[in-house]
């Protein structure tokens, strides 16, 4: 598993790569390794991604559905299938406009960039849980600023990576966003036993 240096390490070098700096490759391991390891920034995002729909959806967000195992088990479900459902759509994506290469890329960038958006969401949303209607607004449109900033980020990044082809990377965002979007809608149903 990456340590925090390693992992502050990449996060500097998506900056750069966002800067379309060229030492961000000095940063980030484009390799077949790095794509391999890129994963592990799954698995520190699983517990904030897994506490933040709970939350979310459990009674303390006062939807009144009950915190129960099966719900966990869901929820695991769906996040691990809303990570790779994407990055599938973004394969293909890349496959059809000849950019098959820059999928790897793709990947250890995305992977590396869910790590400090994840974290960031699940404290706004801790936040949200535990001080209330008091700072309900203010914490809402700062966690939407996150997000908005995260998907803008993520589409330079895409373009940046995919050699800076407008076509291929709006077709990758939007077959990424929308894939997520609707895993988002069914996997909301699920997860309440709909």
């Amino acid at each position: 598993m990456p340590t925090i240096a390693e992992i502050r390490f990449y996060l500097k070098g998506l900056w750069l790569l966002f800067k379309g700096s060229a030492t961000a490759y000095h940063y980030l391991d484009f390799t077949e390794r790095g794509f391999k390891r890129s994963f592990w920034a799954f698995v520190i995002c699983l517990p904030f991604m897994v506490l933040s729909s709970l939350l979310s959806l459990t009674d303390s967000a006062g939807n009144g559905v009950a915190f129960t195992g099966l719900l966990v088990f869901r929820t695991i479900v769906i996040q691990t299938v809303s990570w790779i459902v994407p990055l599938v759509a973004i394969a293909l994506v890349c496959h059809f406009s000849g950019q098959a290469k820059s999928f790897f890329r793709i990947v250890i960038a995305s992977n590396w960039l869910s790590v400090p958006v994840n974290v960031v969401a699940a404290m706004l949303i801790i936040a949200i849980a535990l001080l209330g209607q008091a700072f309900l607004v203010p914490l809402i449109i700062l966690l939407q600023v996150v997000i908005f900033g995260a998907f803008l980020f993520e589409i330079r990044l895409f373009y940046v990576l995919l050699e800076d082809r407008p076509l291929p990377t709006a077709a990758a965002i939007l077959a990424s966003v929308v894939t997520t979007l609707v895993i988002s809608d069914f996997g909301t149903r699920y997860m309440l036993g709909g």
